[in-house]
C-alpha cells in the first residue's frame, strides 16, 4: 500500500514509536476506524500482541528511575495489551495524540493527551516519536500534566536538549490551548464508541522479532 493512500475502516495497520537513541520500538497493531484528513482513528483491542522496550530483566522502563529509564540498556519484548482496549487518534500537524482508555462499563475513563512528532504513514502504518510528556483530561474536562518529572530527567541526561525540552513544553501549550476549546477529536463523539464486534484481533507483521517474550507472564 502506498503510504499516501487511505485506510478504511477494518484495515489492519501498526502504530509505531521510535526513537533515535535506542534501536527498540513500540508496536501496536490495531484496527483502523476512521482515516480522513482530520487524521486517522485506530482501535488497539485488548489481548493485542504488541511489542515494548524494557529493561533487560524484562521490567518497565520506568524501574529504573526518572534517568534510567533513558540511559539503562533495553531490550525488545512481546506483551499482550491488557485492559479494555484504547482508541488512539493520530492528529495531521499537531504535536499529539489522543487516546481515549474506557472503563470496564463502557464508558469513558479519560482522554490521555500523547504529546509527540506529528505521525508519518508508512506502508504498514503510523509511525512517530514519543515526547514523554502528557495530559490526562477527565471527561469533565479538567486536566492536569502526566510524567513531567521524566521530563526532567530525560534532559539531565541528555536524552532531549534543553531547546528540545523546551520545545516540548511548547507542544503542551498547543494541547492546553485545544483542550481549552474543546476541539476536534475532543468534540467529535468518540467517547460513545464501540468495537464492531467482527473484528479479529490483528497480529504483529511477521518481520518483527523480539528479545523477551512476555505474553506468557500471569
Amino acid at each position: 500500500m502506498s503510504s499516501t493512500t487511505r485506510w478504511s475502516p477494518g484495515d489492519q495497520v501498526t502504530w509505531t514509536y521510535y526513537t533515535l537513541q535506542h534501536p527498540t520500538r513500540t508496536v501496536r497493531p490495531g484496527t483502523v476506524v476512521l482515516d480522513d484528513d482530520r487524521g486517522i482513528v485506530v482501535w488497539v483491542a485488548p489481548g493485542t500482541e504488541v511489542l515494548l522496550p524494557v529493561l533487560s530483566s524484562g521490567a518497565p522502563l520506568r524501574r529504573a528511575g526518572d534517568e534510567g529509564m533513558f540511559t539503562q540498556p533495553r531490550v525488545q519484548s512481546k506483551q499482550l495489551w491488557t485492559g479494555n482496549g484504547i482508541l488512539m487518534i493520530g492528529l495531521p500537524d499537531k504535536p499529539y495524540s489522543v487516546w481515549l482508555f474506557f472503563k470496564d462499563d463502557g464508558t469513558l475513563g479519560c482522554y490521555y493527551v500523547n504529546l509527540e512528532t506529528p505521525y508519518e504513514r508508512t506502508e504498514e502504518g503510523v509511525r512517530t516519536r514519543d515526547l514523554v510528556l502528557d495530559l490526562v483530561v477527565l471527561p469533565r474536562r479538567d486536566w492536569h500534566y502526566k510524567d513531567e518529572d521524566e521530563l526532567e530527567g530525560a534532559e539531565r541526561v541528555g536524552y532531549f536538549s534543553p531547546e528540545e525540552a523546551e520545545q516540548i513544553r511548547e507542544a503542551g501549550r498547543i494541547a492546553e490551548k485545544d483542550i481549552a476549546e474543546w476541539t476536534y477529536p475532543f468534540a467529535a463523539g468518540f467517547e460513545h464508541f464501540f468495537p464492531d464486534p467482527r473484528w479479529p484481533i490483528p497480529r504483529l507483521p511477521e518481520h518483527y522479532t523480539w528479545d523477551l517474550d512476555l505474553t506468557t507472564r500471569s
